[in-house]
């Protein structure tokens, strides 16, 4: 809430917010600012969250897809511009698994995994998975490299 109303990203939602930016080419904090101040008014008053629910599910659909590819892409864009191997097995694998959980889990499970008795919210999920995933297929590597 603090970060918003001086008009900063969310901390949760920090990867929308830079999708939308770069969606829309508007990094001007001022806008920013003013957005935020808006969207704390809205929030205050059921009339305006109505108008918000009142938009088609899907355009909202539509929206999502489109952000949230626009997030994927984005990640993928700073994995090649560090030169990260797309090709490797362990790479594929885990970036597969990611996208599998975090996109086909807000279907499949309607936005929560169910994990021992836990709804965790998908994306959350997905990138637990990724960093273990990516942890356990990293422990063959990690002794090669040290052998060479």
């Amino acid at each position: 809430m603090i970060s918003g109303f001086v008009g900063g990203p969310a901390g949760t939602n920090y990867g929308e917010n830079i999708s939308t930016m770069a969606i829309t080419k508007v990094f001007s904090i001022p806008v920013l600012f003013v957005a935020a101040i808006i969207a704390i008014v809205i929030s205050f008053f059921t009339p305006l969250i109505q108008v918000i629910y009142g938009i088609p599910r899907a355009v909202i659909g539509g929206l999502e897809i489109y952000l949230f590819g626009a997030i994927a892409a984005q990640g993928m864009a700073i994995m090649i511009s560090k030169a990260v191997d797309m090709f490797n097995p362990k790479n594929i694998a885990v970036i597969a698994s990611i996208m599998v959980i975090g996109l086909g889990g807000q279907y499949a499970f309607g936005g929560n995994i169910p994990f021992f008795g836990l709804n965790v919210p998908c994306i959350a999920g997905a990138a637990i998975f990724g960093i273990v995933l990516n942890l356990i297929l990293s422990i063959g590597e990690k002794r090669s490299k040290a052998l060479e």
